[in-house]
C-alpha cells in the first residue's frame, strides 16, 4: 500500500528501516462498535527487505481525547513479554509515537466475548492480569477516578452525566479510604486485546495493546475485565474467587464501583473524542451513549450508601 508521508517518516525514523524495502499493509479496520479495535492508533503489518510482514506496528493518533505515553506502553509491553504474555516488542520511535512488535501468525486470532466467558479461557485470563500484578512497578501510575476528574473539568456536562460524575467522586473517596494496593496492571478490559491460539479452550493466551498499563489498583484490572465479560451480576463472585481465591462483600464492591468508573471514563472520552476529533467516520458517541447507557443502568441497580459502607 502506499504511505501516507506522516506514516512513512514515522516508519523511517526506526534506525534499521531507514533505507530498507518496506512491504506495509493496514493491519485493523479501526471500529467503535460493536468492539472497540485500532482506533488510538494506526496499525500495519511490515515486511522488511522482501520478506513476509513479521512486524505489527502501531502509530499513535494525534487527536486523543487522553494521549497516549507511547514510550512507558512500549516498556511495559516488554516486561510483560519476558514472562510469555505478549508479543515482543522490537522498536520504538517515541518523537513519531511508533512502536513496533513480533507480529503473530495466522494460528493466533482475536478473543470473542463467548470465548472468554468460557471459565477454563476466564481463569487463564485473570491469572495473566495477576501475573503482571507481580512484575516489578511500571513507570507510571493511573487513576480511574482522576481521569474522570480530568475529562469532565474539560467539558459541559448534562445533568445526568453530572450525576455519575458525582457518584464517582463518592466512590473514589470511599475506595481511598480503605486504602489503595497498587500494583502493575495490564487495566484494559477490551476483548479485541486478548489473543487465543487456536480455537482450543486450552490453548494459548496473549494480551496486547498496553497503552493503558500503568501501575493502578489491581482490583480495577479484575473489574473491567469482568465488566466485558460477564454481563450478569451474579456470576461475578464466583469470578472473583477464581482470580483472588477468596470474595468478600468488601471486594464485589468495589469491582462494582471500578467497573462503573471505567464505563463513565470511556463514556466521557467518547463525548470528547466525537466533539474534538477530525475522524468523522468513527462512531465515537455511538460508543459513548453504550458506554454511559451501562454505567446509568448499574448505578440504577446500585444502593450507593449502602455499597460505599462494604468497600
Amino acid at each position: 500500500m502506499a504511505l501516507s508521508p506522516d506514516v512513512n517518516a514515522a516508519i523511517r525514523s526506526v534506525d534499521a528501516w531507514a533505507t530498507a524495502q518496506i512491504d506495509c499493509e493496514a493491519a485493523l479496520t479501526p471500529v467503535m462498535s460493536p468492539m472497540h479495535r485500532g482506533v488510538s492508533s494506526e496499525c500495519f503489518r511490515l515486511g522488511i527487505d522482501g520478506a513476509p510482514p513479521s512486524f505489527f506496528v502501531k502509530i499513535a493518533h494525534h487527536d486523543l481525547a487522553e494521549a497516549v505515553d507511547v514510550g512507558a506502553s512500549y516498556r511495559a509491553a516488554a516486561a510483560v513479554a519476558i514472562i510469555g504474555l505478549t508479543a515482543t516488542p522490537r522498536h520504538l520511535s517515541e518523537s513519531f509515537g511508533l512502536t513496533a512488535f513480533d507480529l503473530l501468525d495466522d494460528t493466533w486470532r482475536t478473543a470473542h466475548l463467548d470465548d472468554l466467558a468460557v471459565p477454563v479461557t476466564l481463569e487463564k485470563l485473570l491469572a495473566a492480569k495477576r501475573a503482571i500484578h507481580a512484575l516489578p512497578p511500571f513507570e507510571r501510575d493511573s487513576n480511574v477516578f482522576d481521569r474522570i476528574g480530568r475529562l469532565a473539568a474539560s467539558m459541559t456536562l448534562t445533568a445526568d452525566i453530572a450525576a455519575l460524575v458525582a457518584t464517582a467522586s463518592r466512590m473514589s473517596a470511599a475506595i481511598n479510604a480503605s486504602g489503595i494496593d497498587t500494583r502493575p496492571c495490564h487495566a484494559d478490559g477490551v476483548t479485541s486485546n486478548v489473543m487465543l491460539h487456536g480455537d482450543d479452550p486450552n490453548g494459548a493466551l496473549l494480551l496486547v495493546d498496553f497503552d493503558e498499563a500503568a501501575n493502578t489498583d489491581p482490583a480495577f484490572d479484575i473489574a473491567v475485565t469482568l465488566n466485558e465479560v460477564l454481563p450478569e451480576l451474579s456470576t461475578w463472585p464466583a469470578a472473583l474467587e477464581m482470580a483472588n481465591g477468596n470474595v468478600s462483600d468488601a471486594a464485589l464492591a468495589r469491582t462494582r464501583c471500578y467497573a462503573f468508573a471505567d464505563d463513565l471514563r470511556w463514556g466521557l472520552w467518547g463525548l470528547k473524542m466525537n466533539a474534538t476529533s477530525p475522524r468523522r467516520q468513527i462512531e465515537f458517541l455511538k460508543y459513548a451513549q453504550w458506554r454511559l447507557l451501562r454505567c446509568s443502568m448499574a448505578a440504577s441497580r446500585m444502593d450507593i450508601d449502602h455499597l460505599l459502607t462494604l468497600i
